[in-house]
């Protein structure tokens, strides 16, 4: 705690205020030339201080005393958005974004902040807290887009473009997302969703497997020539005749090729 000197003036002026470089929301104030304390920015915003005003002994101590007890309020503050950070990151990774609005999110703990300048101050505790956790490496945009696709990739193939979307919604950045997502993949991932749902689809009449099919795919994010080949390749593996480009069928080669082109 800064303690006022008890050889100090009775009185003594402000001479100078300053924010601080690294925290532009903490004030150095002088008086009488001399670095006398820091102060939380509210605080002095409360207290009014500006260059020339004086201050007597027992108005220094009670805002040095003021600025301890909201550093620690704040620092209890800010390890208990930590330790909710930790809690909603062991499930699976997420992204910077979810648990900024994990933290944000009001609950019978912390009810909904209105006014702007604690909502302010809020978001820059979040931030830190955000901060330490990706100093630690639990947090970390590229990892989590890269976990994110290969889970797409293992149990719900879709394209790039779609697993690019949903990232995005995520608040990954538009470039982390993009890299995550390889569209070179698209055919291998279509063809690999399509056959998970091969049970499903009628297999006697070739319009209706391709609507169903196609309709399926096209919800899985996957471009019109990528449907058109999965399509007619499933049909020519499943049948002894492979349809043409009307939709009708005629046999099907003795060794069809990768994706059945007519």
């Amino acid at each position: 705690m800064n303690n006022a000197d008890s050889s100090m003036p009775t009185t003594q002026t402000i001479t100078r205020i300053e924010a601080q470089a690294r925290r532009a929301d903490r004030y150095n104030v002088w008086l009488d030339g001399r670095f006398a304390f820091a102060l939380d920015g509210s605080l002095a915003l409360a207290a009014g201080l500006t260059v020339g005003q004086t201050l007597a002994a027992d108005e220094v101590a009670r805002l040095t005393t003021a600025d301890e007890v909201a550093r620690l309020t704040t620092a209890d503050e800010e390890a208990a958005l930590y330790d909710a950070g930790l809690r909603f990151l062991a499930a699976r990774p997420r992204s910077r974004a979810e648990v900024k609005r994990r933290l944000l999110r009001p609950h019978a703990g912390r009810p909904n902040i209105t006014d702007d300048e604690e909502r302010a101050a809020r978001d820059e505790q979040v931030e830190r807290a955000l901060d330490r956790l990706a100093q630690v490496g639990l947090l970390d945009d590229a990892a989590f887009a890269s976990f994110w696709a290969e889970q797409r990739e293992r149990f719900s193939p879709r394209s790039a473009r779609a697993i690019t979307q949903e990232l995005r919604q995520h608040g990954v950045e538009r470039a982390t997302a993009a890299q995550a997502a390889d569209a070179a993949q698209d055919e291998e991932q279509a063809l690999r969703a399509a056959r998970q749902r091969l049970r499903s689809l009628p297999s006697d009449d070739y319009a209706a497997f391709r609507a169903r099919l196609g309709g399926f795919l096209q919800r899985r994010g996957f471009g019109y020539d990528v449907m058109g080949k999965v399509i007619r390749q499933l049909w020519a593996e499943t049948h002894a005749e492979a349809p043409d480009d009307d939709g009708e069928t005629v046999a099907a080669p003795d060794e069809p090729s990768g994706y059945g082109d007519d």
